[in-house]
């Protein structure tokens, strides 16, 4: 049975999930932070997702468990490899960077995407997009240009920001990834293969490094403020949000997903500055306006 398409106010209900999972992978970065004060970065990411994949087991194990973990086994391999080098990335920058300036280099993914979907799936990438790319360029090289200082100090370095912007390049992989394989694979194993595939690179990454807690010389505490952080990052900005994002993402028009993207760093900067008290300098702000009307820009393309 084929559904019919959904028309009125309906057909705008994957843009009003995928805005409030924006939304809670924004507030992500500060919660990150918190969590990062008593985890190594590569220990969080192992710990968020091995709880993520046991939330999503009473989901995967319905129906034909083998077929369809065997069906959604090579997708969920590729989209999981990027996802885990975007996290991995990301929370090693995160030492380096605030919470604000990691939400506005996040607003990356989006040109990145455009470019990407022209680079390797024979997508169009009109004028909108090389210009909406090269603002966001712009940006970055604005945040980074030498002599500035960061806003907070070292809390911003060359470093994190470098290794956000990586992040982000992996996180437009991971965009593209679903939008490929989304229609097709089935959901519950396709999320599961890409949770596990990420909770063992950060278990190995763990064990390479040899830093469970967040400093050598410290042991990991764990009260009601790091079991918050950790349930967040795994249970809703994880399990909940790559779950349903695999499964309304490709129901979204890609221009209005990209737009949608767009919120994603004005948020984490508001969040950072709210709940942080992180404060960017004119550079900081002037480059992630760039990155922010880039992504706006590359929205308005068809």
């Amino acid at each position: 049975m084929v559904l019919a398409p959904m028309t009125g106010p309906k057909r705008f209900l994957p843009h009003a999930v995928m805005t409030a999972l924006i939304t809670i992978w924004s507030a992500s970065f500060v919660v990150s932070k918190v969590a990062l004060a008593s985890l190594s970065p590569f220990a969080l990411v192992a710990t968020r997702f091995w709880l993520a994949v046991l939330c999503l087991l009473p989901f995967v194990l319905r129906g034909n468990v083998l077929a369809n973990l065997r069906a959604a086994f090579l997708p969920g391999l590729f989209a999981g490899s990027a996802l885990a080098t975007g996290y991995l990335l990301q929370m090693a920058g995160m030492t380096g960077t605030s919470a604000s300036m990691g939400g506005l280099l996040a607003g990356l993914i989006v040109p990145l995407v455009a470019f990407g979907g022209f680079l390797f799936f024979h997508a169009r990438m009109g004028g909108k997009s090389i210009a909406g790319l090269l603002l966001a360029v712009g940006g970055i090289a604005t945040i980074c240009w030498p002599g500035q200082g960061p806003a907070n100090g070292p809390q911003d370095t060359l470093r994190g920001i470098l290794l956000q912007v990586g992040s982000s390049t992996s996180y437009a992989a991971h965009v593209l990834l679903l939008s490929r394989f989304g229609r097709s694979a089935p959901i519950a194993a396709f999320a599961t293969w890409q949770l596990l595939v990420t909770a063992i690179a950060g278990t190995v990454a763990t064990l390479l490094v040899g830093e469970f807690a967040a400093t050598p010389t410290t042991s990991v505490t764990w009260n009601g403020e790091l079991l918050f952080a950790v349930g967040y990052l795994g249970v809703l900005a994880t399990a909940v949000g790559i779950g349903v994002q695999s499964l309304v993402q490709h129901k979204v028009p890609s221009t209005h997903l990209a737009l949608l993207f767009a919120l994603q760093p004005l948020i984490a900067a508001l969040c950072g500055a709210l709940l942080q008290g992180d404060h960017l300098g004119t550079t900081q702000l002037l480059g992630g306006a760039l990155i922010v009307l880039g992504v706006v820009v590359t929205s308005l393309d068809r």
